[in-house]
């Protein structure tokens, strides 16, 4: 009998070797956390995240009039996430500035947003955001010059399971703050009730310290639970953190 390790294993569900088998990566940042704002959840457009409870339309918008087409910054994004059943899908949103365009599709969750066809490789000019219909809330953002979303935020679809692998955080920038943070991975369970602490951890030092963690008693979530990272507590203002996660995600 042939040996299969971890690693070989999890580079033919990457390949798409395994039937019904995927991996999930999501990273995240908030670039200004401090003292008074905590908790803070690992997205770039800071503060906390609010999980969606019904499907609606976003508004995508940017700060800058140069994010349309022929402005020079982001023509078209691509917008990822899950349907009114939990089904992922994805739609090319054409930008028009700093008016906003609503989606076709509604969205109970935007896992990713990210630049498709931009001018001069300028990426996004502006701050761009989506605003759901009905709530008014950001969901979704990505940061000027960034391409992409850079949200550690996550939605099991329907008829999967996602087992945690990995999680990872750093106080990211030297020119930050120093300080430390106390961080923690919390789930929702099922789309109901509120977020539920599953791991805690510390980081100290910027631009030193680095917490990588393999679960080797690996936990499934099941299919709607919502899982985020969020900075529970800082010693000093101004601190710029970064995380992520790996998911495996498996057909039920």
């Amino acid at each position: 009998m042939s040996y299969i390790s971890d690693r070989d294993f999890l580079i033919e569900v990457a390949k798409g070797n395994v039937a019904g088998h995927s991996l999930m990566q999501k990273f995240g940042e908030n670039p200004d956390v401090d003292t008074g704002t905590v908790p803070e959840d690992m997205w770039d457009y800071g503060g906390v995240w609010v999980a969606p409870t019904t499907s609606r339309v976003h508004a995508l918008v940017s700060s800058s009039a140069s994010d349309s087409s022929g402005g020079g910054g982001a023509e078209t994004i691509i917008v990822e996430g899950l349907d009114a059943s939990y089904i992922f899908q994805s739609e090319t949103v054409a930008m028009n500035g700093t008016t906003p365009v609503n989606t076709v599709n509604s969205y109970t969750m935007i896992h990713r947003m990210y630049v498709e066809v931009d001018a001069a490789n300028a990426l996004n000019v502006g701050n761009i955001t989506a605003t759901a219909a009905v709530d008014g809330t950001v969901t979704a953002h990505i940061a000027a010059g960034n391409g992409q979303t850079l949200m550690a935020i996550y939605q099991i679809p329907a008829g999967k399971t996602g087992y945690l692998l990995k999680l990872y955080t750093m106080n990211k920038r030297a020119a930050a703050a120093v300080g430390n943070a106390d961080m923690a991975l919390l789930v929702k369970p099922e789309d109901t009730g509120p977020f539920v602490t599953k791991f805690v951890w510390g980081i100290m030092g910027a631009g030193t310290s680095h917490i990588d963690h393999d679960f080797k008693a690996i936990i499934g979530y099941p299919e709607k639970s919502v899982i985020k990272i969020s900075a529970e507590n800082v010693s000093a203002n101004n601190m710029d953190v970064a995380a992520g996660f790996d998911l495996l995600l498996v057909d039920d």
